[in-house]
């Protein structure tokens, strides 16, 4: 939704004329292209070819304009500054963030007070203050969501589509302010970044849109695809009857084939119905990896080659522990060959652990007391990355999976973290108005996800796994800390960062990245934090767990619980599932964990409180609960750089 200076004018005119009993104007009083900007937001509405109206909720948001103006809350249009968005994407996307964490974060304070949608509130339990939103600013949200814009692109903005680069990049890349602009835009084709819009990227819908038009949709003039034709494709595809004139226009412009066979820019063209018609997805899929977990797989990798000489080389933890330490050595004496005495010069994070090797005398120790192996696996696992199975000697072994095959190849090429928030800047776009927070784009291109103007090889690749993988649960004994801070109606990161006063920041840092990769937690673009169903399902699962636990739950746990269930019998009136004794060797099989690593996990689920004597109890079947809202609920296509993936077709209201 976008309402700049010039379509404020014309939604309060048309406004004050219908306040008069006279539903429409003279659409020559106004730009034609202001007014076809309004138009296909489902603001306005032509009456005849000269005579333009507001539509029912165009009128409902010259009302909340009217009303801020009249309240002093805003300034009337004809003094705003040339240029001004008083809406944009980027404040919708403000807008839903204050929404879904009950306060407006501090990255959105000043541009939503600004415009009349947030407000100083006190908290009447606890008498706290805090920015919450006003009634208009939820009012906003109410209109924007009730809107359905319309898609009708001509032969000259459809060239410009295929000219522009899918994002996210520099806004500086579009020509801001123009028409075009404004009607992709306002047809929801791009969304501008958090908070002062200085990133663009196609969203979901423009994503498709433009796939669509790269592979068809070439016409010298008029218009080359538009809703009524994504309705006609629907009705070829459902086996409805079409008239032959319409099957002509898509077979022209190469949505389909001389027999009517669906072309790719027909399937893209579907993907781009399916987003238009049933909305882009809401929830945001990521994927976070420190630098340390690359060189663990490249090390799995490594140790499994070694094993086809000498099959004692396997990795098992005690093999791929002396590797790691034997990596580590060499790493440290190259770093400090390279700087010296001058530590301080060294990347921040290598310092203080340089320092140790230099003052160590058991190499070992050493490694034990500054990384964790059994974690770093653990997290690895949880990503669908690394497996732990049992090798034929019955010895709990660790191997890469197809995924993190691809992850230790990538890695390869280029050794660093991948932060949830970089990988994030792209998955962002997959919604319907979020491009990604500024922070995020720059954390996407240092870490190679994100060239000069679309996702790179890498960033495709991440994006592809946060969207793919299936997660299951792992917390650190930290990770569980900062997971128990976030109040449930959440928090910002800096209230966090100031309530852990004292801890290590950057530790406080990559829990979060953590969790939000888990889909525990999502990270706003306004600087909000919430817990997601999923988070609040494990919070509740974990709350009886004694503290002192080092990983409360992780996936060796989770697969032994899972597994247990699968045998037992389930009692819906007490919340438990039964199990028999005699069954648990079939959950051992099921687990596909050696017996010694299924024993300790099945005492460590008991000493958690998941599972009693003979029985799953509720904390154990919230955690079974959890794992599953942590993954998508469909299957997820159609990232720019894939092959859309159509299941069914849609009936059209207007021909049933």
């Amino acid at each position: 939704m976008l309402v700049r200076k010039e379509h404020a004018q014309v939604l309060l005119k048309l406004f004050a004329e219908r306040e008069e009993g006279r539903p429409y104007m003279d659409s020559e009083s106004f730009s034609e292209q202001t007014i076809y900007e309004l138009e296909v937001q489902g603001l306005t509405r032509m009456y005849s070819p000269i005579r333009v109206g507001l539509t029912y909720y165009g009128n409902e948001l010259a009302l909340v304009l009217h009303e801020l103006i009249d309240e002093n809350y805003l300034s009337a249009p004809d003094v705003w500054p040339e240029g001004w968005r008083w809406l944009g994407s980027e404040i919708i996307a403000m807008l839903d963030a204050a929404s879904r964490a009950g306060r407006v974060g501090p990255l959105a304070i000043e541009p939503l007070s600004e415009r009349g949608f947030a407000e100083e509130v006190e908290d009447r339990e606890t008498g706290k203050k805090y920015v919450g939103l006003t009634d208009a600013g939820q009012r906003i949200m109410e209109i924007y969501h009730a809107l359905h814009p319309k898609l009708d692109i001509s032969a000259s903005l459809a060239d410009i589509i295929r000219q522009t680069p899918v994002g996210p990049t520099s806004a500086a890349r579009l020509a801001a302010g123009s028409h075009e602009e404004h009607l992709l835009e306002g047809m929801r084709l791009i969304a501008y970044s958090v908070p002062k819009s200085d990133v663009y990227a196609f969203t979901a819908l423009g994503q498709a849109v433009k796939k669509a038009l790269e592979t068809g949709g070439f016409g010298s003039s008029g218009d080359v695809f538009t809703d009524d034709m994504m309705w006609v494709l629907v009705d070829v595809v459902d086996g409805r009857e079409v008239s032959q004139s319409a099957i002509s226009t898509l077979q022209t412009l190469g949505y389909l084939g001389p027999d009517g066979e669906l072309l790719p820019a027909g399937e893209w063209m579907l993907e781009a119905f399916r987003l238009w018609h049933s909305g882009a997805r809401t929830d945001v899929w990521t994927i976070a990896l420190t630098e340390e977990e690359g060189e663990i797989l490249r090390a799995i990798h490594t140790l499994w080659e070694k094993a086809q000489n000498n099959p004692e080389e396997v990795p098992t933890f005690k093999n791929l522990r002396t590797e790691m330490i034997d990596r580590k050595i060499k790493m440290y004496k190259a770093l400090l060959e390279r700087y010296g005495r001058k530590l301080e010069e060294m990347p921040k994070k290598y310092q203080l652990i340089a320092r140790r090797f230099i003052e160590a005398k058991d190499m070992a120790r050493w490694y034990d007391d500054n990384f964790d192996l059994r974690a770093a696996l653990y997290s690895l696992e949880s990503f669908q990355l690394v497996e732990t199975v049992e090798d034929e000697n019955n010895r709990e072994v660790f191997r890469l999976t197809d995924k993190g095959n691809s992850v230790m190849e990538d890695q390869s090429q280029a050794q660093r973290d991948i932060t949830s928030m970089a990988v994030k800047a792209i998955t962002m776009t997959r919604k319907a108005f979020s491009a990604p927070n500024y922070e995020w784009w720059r954390e996407a291109q240092e870490a190679k996800l994100v060239g000069s103007a679309e996702p790179t090889s890498s960033g495709y690749l991440y994006a592809s796994l946060a969207e793919t993988i299936y997660r299951l649960p792992h917390l650190t004994r930290f990770e569980l800390r900062v997971f128990h801070t976030l109040p449930a109606q959440g928090m910002s990161v800096d209230d966090l960062f100031e309530t852990l006063a004292g801890e290590d920041p950057e530790q406080i840092r990559w829990a979060l990245e953590k969790l939000e990769a888990r889909h525990l937690i999502d990270i706003l673009p306004d600087g909000n934090i919430v817990e997601t169903e999923a988070g609040r399902k494990l919070d509740e699962a974990l709350a009886g767990v004694p503290e002192g636990f080092g990983h409360p739950v992780n996936p060796i746990l989770y697969r032994t619980i899972k597994a247990v269930a699968e045998v037992g019998t389930l009692y819906s009136k007490e919340e438990k599932v039964r199990i028999l004794p005699r069954n648990l060797k079939e959950a051992l099989k099921r687990s596909g964990l050696p017996k010694d690593v299924f024993e300790n996990a099945l005492e460590a689920a008991r000493a958690a409180g998941f599972i009693g004597r003979n029985s799953i109890n509720k904390a154990g079947l919230l955690l079974l609960e959890a794992v599953e809202l942590m993954n998508p609920r469909e299957e997820l296509g159609g990232l720019v750089g894939e092959a859309p993936r159509f299941v069914g077709a849609y009936s059209n209201p207007d021909t049933n």
